[in-house]
C-alpha cells in the first residue's frame, strides 16, 4: 500500500520489492517503495522484502527492528534506518543514504552464494545472517539487567541472554565462529549469577565493614601501639601506657605500617580484605569465588563461511560428492594402492594443490567477490578431474588427488591445465602451489607422516 501523501509515480518496469516503514517523503534518487506502518503489516503481506527502510522515532524504530528480526520472513532482510537508535547498531544494517545500491548489490551477491538451509537451526541462522550482511555480532551493555550484557539479535530469536554466552562458545568450538575483540570481562555472583555486585573492604580478622584509616604510634619503651591521638598531650607526645615522653622518631617511637583500624574488633591491619556483596541475594563472596565471563564480539570463521557456501561441512575446495573422501579413507587408499603398485609394477601419482594466499586474497578482493572467483576456480578443477581420481582436503585450503596409473611424465598434462587455470584468473589472483609424488614408495607404518614429509621435500611444479 502506498502512502497517500506521496505524489503518484508511474512504474513501467518490474521492480524489486522494497518496503518503507513510517512516513515516506520521496526524493529523486529513491527507488519504488511499498509503504507500510507496522511490522505486522509487512509480515501479513507474506512476501520477503529485499530491502526495508525504517523512518520512525527511535523508540518505535527499536520495537520494529525487534519484531522484524524475530519473524522468519524478515529475519535476514537488509534493513536500513533513517536515524540511529539504541538497538540499530545491533539489529539494523546501517543508515539509509544515497549510496545504498553498493550495499544492496553486495547483499544480493552473498544471497546467491548462500547454499545452506538455515531456518530450522538457530546456529545456521546466525551464520547466514553474519554472511549476508558481512557483519560482526556485537554485545550490548544492559547494566540494569543481572546479566549485564546481551546480544540483541540472539534475544530476538528466543535465546535467553544468560544462555547466549555458552551457546556462542559452542559455535566457536565447532570452528564456525571466531572470537573477535574482547569487549569486557565481567564477574557474577556464584550463588544467583547476578552481575550486580558491590565490592566492599572488610576487616581481615572479623570481616566487619566498620573500618577506617588511622595513624598509629609505637612506643619503643613499653611496646604499646595505639592511635596517634591517644599519644598527644598538649604540644608533646607521651605514651598513654608507660607515660614515657616521646621526642625522637626512630629513637623513642615509630609509625607502624598498619594504617587501618577495625572499630568492631580493634584490630590494626595494612590491607583490607575485599569481598563482593551481591545486591540480589545479599551473599558475600571472595573475589576468587566469583564467576568470570569474557564478553566477546564474534565473526564468521573460515569453516563457517565454507559451510554457508557449500551447504555442508567441507574445506575451501569442494568438488562433487563421490569425488572426495575423508582423510582417514584417503590414507587407507594410498596404502592399498601402494601395495598394488608394488605387486603389479604400476605407477600412481599423488598431486597436492595448495592455495598460498587465501586470506590475503579474500581481504583484497572482498569476501563476496573473492568466493565467487573461488567458485569459478573450483569449476575448472572439477572439469579437470577424472571419475577414477580420488580427492581429499588435507587442510582448509589444500587438496590432495590420487591419480591412478599416472606417472610424473604424464603429469605434465595435468600441470599444463593447472597453469592455464592460474593464468586465466582475474586480478587479484589466487596463488597455487602444485607438488607431485609417486607410488610405489617406502611409506612405513604411518601414511600421514610419510605423506607430510614427502610433500615438504617435493619441489613445486607450479
Amino acid at each position: 500500500m502506498s502512502d497517500v501523501s506521496e505524489k503518484p509515480r508511474t512504474l513501467t518496469l518490474p521492480h524489486p520489492y522494497f518496503v518503507w516503514l513510517g512516513q515516506h517523503t520521496a526524493e529523486p534518487w529513491h527507488p519504488w517503495f511499498d509503504n507500510f506502518h507496522s511490522a505486522d503489516e509487512v509480515i501479513a503481506a507474506g512476501k520477503t522484502p529485499e530491502l526495508i527502510v525504517i523512518a520512525t522515532q527511535a523508540e518505535e524504530q527499536d520495537a520494529l527492528l525487534i519484531n522484524l528480526r524475530r519473524a522468519d520472513l524478515t529475519s535476514h532482510c537488509l534493513i536500513l534506518t533513517r536515524h540511529e537508535s539504541a538497538l540499530s547498531p545491533f539489529l539494523a544494517n546501517g543508515l539509509w543514504q544515497n549510496e545504498y545500491k553498493e550495499q544492496y548489490q553486495a547483499y544480493q551477491l552473498r544471497k546467491q552464494q548462500l547454499k545452506l538451509a538455515y531456518h530450522d537451526d538457530t546456529g545456521h541462522k546466525l551464520l547466514a545472517y553474519l554472511w549476508l550482511h558481512d557483519e560482526t555480532l556485537q554485545p550490548h551493555a544492559v547494566p540494569a539487567k543481572p546479566w549485564l550484557y546481551q546480544y540483541p539479535l540472539l534475544k530476538a530469536w528466543g535465546i535467553k541472554p544468560e544462555d547466549s554466552f555458552s551457546w556462542l562458545s559452542g559455535l566457536k568450538q565447532q570452528s564456525w565462529l571466531d572470537a573477535g575483540k574482547l569487549e569486557n570481562r565481567v564477574r557474577f555472583c556464584p550463588c544467583c549469577h547476578s552481575g550486580h555486585l558491590n565490592y566492599i573492604d572488610v576487616c581481615p580478622q572479623c570481616h566487619s565493614i566498620d573500618t577506617e584509616a588511622q595513624s598509629s604510634l609505637h612506643c619503643f619503651s613499653c611496646g604499646h601501639v595505639g592511635a596517634q591521638a591517644s599519644f598527644r598531650k598538649l604540644s608533646t607526645l607521651s605514651c598513654p601506657n608507660c607515660l614515657q615522653q616521646l621526642r625522637h622518631i626512630g629513637v623513642d617511637y615509630d609509625r607502624p605500617i598498619e594504617n587501618q583500624h577495625c572499630n568492631s574488633c580493634d584490630t590494626l591491619f595494612t590491607d583490607a580484605l575485599v569481598q563482593a556483596e551481591c545486591l540480589h541475594c545479599h551473599s558475600n563472596s571472595s573475589l576468587n569465588d566469583l564467576q568470570v565471563r569474557n564478553v566477546y564480539s564474534y565473526k564468521l570463521a573460515a569453516n563457517g563461511r565454507s559451510l554457508l557456501r557449500q551447504g555442508r561441512n567441507h574445506s575451501v575446495f569442494s568438488l562433487t560428492p563421490g569425488e572426495q573422501m575423508p582423510m582417514a579413507q584417503f590414507y587407507w587408499l594410498i596404502d592399498w594402492q601402494n601395495k598394488l603398485a608394488r605387486r603389479h609394477k604400476q605407477t600412481h601419482c599423488i598431486l597436492s594443490v595448495q592455495l598460498l594466499n587465501l586470506e590475503r586474497f579474500l581481504a583484497a578482493a572482498g569476501e563476496a567477490k573473492g568466493f565467487a572467483q573461488l567458485d569459478a576456480l573450483q569449476d575448472r578443477l572439477r572439469n579437470m578431474i577424472r571419475i577414477t581420481d580420488a580427492c581429499s582436503n588435507y587442510s582448509r585450503d589444500g587438496l590432495l588427488m590420487l591419480l591412478p596409473l599416472t606417472g610424473l611424465a604424464q603429469i605434465k598434462h595435468v600441470y599444463s591445465k593447472l597453469l592455464d587455470i592460474q593464468q586465466k584468473q582475474e586480478t587479484p589472483a589466487l596463488e597455487l602451489s602444485v607438488k607431485a609424488i609417486t607410488l610405489p614408495a617406502d611409506t612405513g607404518d604411518n601414511i600421514a607422516d610419510w605423506l607430510t614429509d614427502e610433500l615438504v621435500k617435493a619441489t613445486p611444479l607450479l
